[in-house]
């Protein structure tokens, strides 16, 4: 001690004195901070790792630029057309918009998919027929058991369908039980060809006929259920939203619709995905830091009350401190620097276990990924500036919580203190 102040060395064995002889104070408070940087780490990996998916599949929906003209009913009257009239899409507008942007895009599909009833001898079921577009569709699906459709039987009208897993198992027991089986598709008979099961998180349970069956079956009708355009790979993403504008003008002057209508004419465009899923990325990084934040403050409170209650039970070693020479400014750094080494000590153990479940969950999803062209979670890995900017969180936190129980350390009355049992 030199003029009432503590050495570096004599400082850390008082802290390491004071932690030991508080031992079971210094292991709840610890399990708070372990607890609490634990599940600040594992939020962030989990943060990480969406957003790591997610943009994975950014190239690929890139690759696949698509846009899907669906057509609804009209809001605003326009043209001396009436307010409600009812939009229709038939194959002279596929071909026509074909013929005008052939030149910018790869292939342009009418689409049909409408409701059906199925029924095989083990049961039934309400199905989504769709008709299949092979350049399209053979991205989503994986075929399970028997085939797929041959190019000859796309062009067909054969009655054959390929079905997804989860209704080849409602209806036949299996999928392979479902190959080369009879499904009855509103009382007509069609042959099962094979079953499929989507990409990973894809979600599509329809029922695959070639488009021209799916065109000639009973109450179709000659209307289309979307038209489907799909771009050439590896345009940059500026032409696609113009492709997308000349699209939208052009369908909106064929029908005439107010551009601004848009419950008259949608148009989707998968690029608009990459948009709605960074405003997604953007409020769960919010959300998760701010649930990361609480576990953290709930350490502060946790690590606060343990140290103040230790204070107050070393009232008289602080006056007696103070007797012997020491300044209140010693003791200040005292009392806050065993704030400091409990939360930094069980901090980096907190982060040292939340680095090792996220190596466990990253060996679970590597195992869900394998193969899969479609993610949602990726690397859920924390980088070394989260480390890092946890570390420096942890010591701040240990300086807040140690902030009142020092104040009221320095504020001890010795006589008063003396006097204490």
């Amino acid at each position: 001690m030199k003029d009432g102040n503590l050495t570096p060395k004599d400082f850390f064995r008082d802290i390491l004195s004071s932690v030991r002889m508080s031992r079971r104070r210094s292991i709840l408070s610890g399990i708070m901070t372990v607890w609490g940087v634990f599940i600040f780490i594992v939020i962030a990996g989990v943060a990480n790792g969406t957003d790591r998916g997610n943009r994975s599949n950014y190239d690929y929906i890139l690759k696949y630029g698509k846009i899907t003209i669906l057509p609804g009913r009209v809001s605003e009257p326009r043209m001396g057309l009436v307010k409600g009239r009812r939009i229709t899409l038939t194959r002279s507008d596929a071909r026509e918009a074909l013929a005008l942007f052939s030149n910018r895009a790869e292939y342009v599909f009418p689409r049909k998919r409408s409701s059906a009833a199925g029924e095989s001898l083990t049961g039934s079921a309400g199905l989504t027929v769709s008709d299949f577009r092979k350049e399209l569709d053979d991205k989503y699906l994986k075929i399970i058991a028997g085939r797929g459709f041959t190019r000859v039987e796309l062009e067909g009208r054969r009655r054959i369908c390929i079905l997804p897993e989860s209704v080849a198992v409602q209806l036949f027991g299996s999928p392979a039980d479902a190959v080369g089986s009879i499904l009855d598709i509103n009382r007509l008979p069609y042959t099962v060809l094979g079953v499929y099961r989507t990409i990973h998180n894809v979600r599509i349970k329809d029922v695959f006929v070639p488009f021209e069956t799916a065109m000639s079956m009973p109450g179709a009708g000659e209307e289309l259920s979307s038209i489907d355009i799909k771009m050439f790979l590896g345009i940059p993403a500026e032409e696609k939203h113009l492709l997308r504008k000349d699209v939208e003008s052009w369908f909106c002057f064929r029908k005439g619709i107010d551009p601004g209508d848009t419950s008259a004419l949608c148009i989707e465009e998968n690029i608009d995905f990459i948009s709605d899923q960074e405003k997604f990325l953007g409020s769960m990084r919010k959300f998760t830091g701010i649930i990361g934040l609480l576990s953290l403050l709930m350490s502060i409170l946790g690590v606060s009350s343990i140290v103040h209650l230790s204070v107050k039970e070393r009232t008289k070693e602080i006056a007696v401190r103070l007797v012997c020479g020491s300044s209140k400014g010693s003791i200040f750094r005292l009392v806050l620097g065993e704030s400091v080494m409990i939360m930094l000590i069980f901090g980096i153990v907190g982060m040292l276990l939340g680095s090792l479940a996220l190596d466990a969950f990253n060996v679970v999803v590597d195992r869900i990924n394998d193969g899969a062209k479609w993610v949602f979670l990726g690397d859920m890995t924390v980088s070394w500036q989260i480390i890092s900017s946890c570390t420096a969180l942890i010591i701040a936190c240990g300086l807040v919580s140690g902030l009142a129980p020092a104040r009221k350390a320095t504020s001890v009355r010795i006589n008063e203190a003396m006097n204490c049992e």
